[in-house]
């Protein structure tokens, strides 16, 4: 089971067969890397499949290789987002073709104040080009924006904290230039042109990635390492493209991916939770719910972030335990999803209030 969705194994993958699979997406959410929160989303399960579905269709219609295979209806039949009915609610669950994923070792190194954990990606490098249908183990991140709650905003908060003036100066300028900025830049600002990042996915918490870390553990040919960053960008113009046609602005998000005689597109893609998004002005995506928790439970992300860095299974040795959402607020972020997925896609898949009225509502608790 996944914090968010469940896989249900139908046939299992092999290095050169691909299994078939059932994503359930359910209405649990997660924030902070903590896994299954204290409260479900009514009907965020089945607004994301509906706008991976339709967002993986676009791409196929592209010529660009996904693992979807189809939404699956009552009766087990596959049926393709284009087919399905306005007000019928959806469909949780997802087919797709699987991989084989190898897992780093991780390693234990005692100190005196702490025990550091350590990934070993050494099979990664020891069998570059030698191994197929797996996931390559990178979240690739493309950014267009820097909506509030960004991760930028943290890297350059760290620079800021550091006590020798020449090294703050060089990190803050090398962020900038990352950028594509002059400088700094505020929450909702646009960048000149989108850029691309890498962390890692098969780790405890998501660890920012040099391009020379993220293509040493990928074990990807340089060339294929090079056309997964191409692949992002074309995935990132489709949703973006996407979005503009339909009132939203595309601040950022991120592709995984399947090597398997080429570059497969997996997991899910495009959806509220993927992606951040906003809607005239106002953010629309998993972004309201962190943000929630910063401004009414800030000891809670603080834990987080202190407590990931112990390694696997953190969030038991956790110290806090986040609050479970206010019964308006929970309703409103399940109608957040529901009608910007109606938006998004220009199908009224769900009946639910207009988009507008559902986002007024909601920066009444921001105030």
């Amino acid at each position: 089971m996944g914090s968010v969705k469940d896989l249900l194994v139908i046939s299992p993958a092999f290095e050169n067969h691909e299994g078939v699979g059932n994503f359930v997406f359910s209405d649990r959410y997660s924030v902070f890397d903590w896994g299954e929160m204290p409260d479900h989303i009514a009907g965020k399960g089945r607004a994301l499949a509906a706008m991976a579905a339709f967002n993986f269709e676009q791409l196929e219609r592209r010529g660009l290789r996904t693992h979807y295979q189809g939404l699956v209806g009552e009766s087990g039949k596959l049926v393709q987002f284009s087919d399905l009915a306005e007000g019928q609610g959806g469909l949780a669950t997802m087919q797709v073709s699987l991989a084989r994923v190898y897992h780093p070792i991780v390693r234990e190194f005692s100190s005196e104040s702490e025990i550091e954990v350590r990934y070993d990606y050494t099979f990664f490098e020891k069998h570059r080009t030698r191994i197929n249908n797996y996931l390559v183990g990178l979240e690739i991140i493309f950014r267009n924006g820097l909506p509030l709650g960004s991760s930028v905003f943290k890297r350059m908060e760290r620079a800021e904290q550091l006590t020798d003036a020449r090294q703050r100066r060089q990190e803050l300028e090398g962020i900038l230039k990352e950028l594509g900025l002059r400088q700094a830049p505020q929450p909702g600002q646009m960048l000149p042109r989108p850029i691309m990042s890498f962390t890692t996915k098969l780790e405890a918490g998501d660890r920012e990635l040099s391009e020379g870390e993220a293509y040493r553990l990928s074990g990807l040919r340089r060339r294929d390492f090079n056309s997964l960053k191409q692949l992002a960008l074309q995935v990132n113009a489709l949703i973006s493209d996407q979005a503009e046609r339909t009132g939203f602005v595309h601040y950022d998000g991120k592709i995984e991916a399947v090597w398997n005689n080429g570059l497969v597109v997996c997991d899910v893609i495009g959806t509220f939770d993927e992606n951040r998004f906003s809607w005239q002005g106002e953010q629309i995506s998993k972004e309201v719910l962190r943000q929630w928790y910063k401004r009414n439970q800030p000891e809670f992300v603080s834990a987080c972030d202190t407590w990931k860095k112990t390694g696997p299974g953190w969030q038991k040795k956790c110290d806090v335990k986040p609050h479970k959402l206010p019964g308006e607020f929970a309703k409103l972020a399940s109608q957040m999803y529901m009608s910007g997925c109606n938006r998004y896609t220009g199908k009224d898949v769900f009946d639910s209030p207009p988009l507008e009225e559902v986002m007024g509502r909601l920066k009444s608790f921001k105030d």
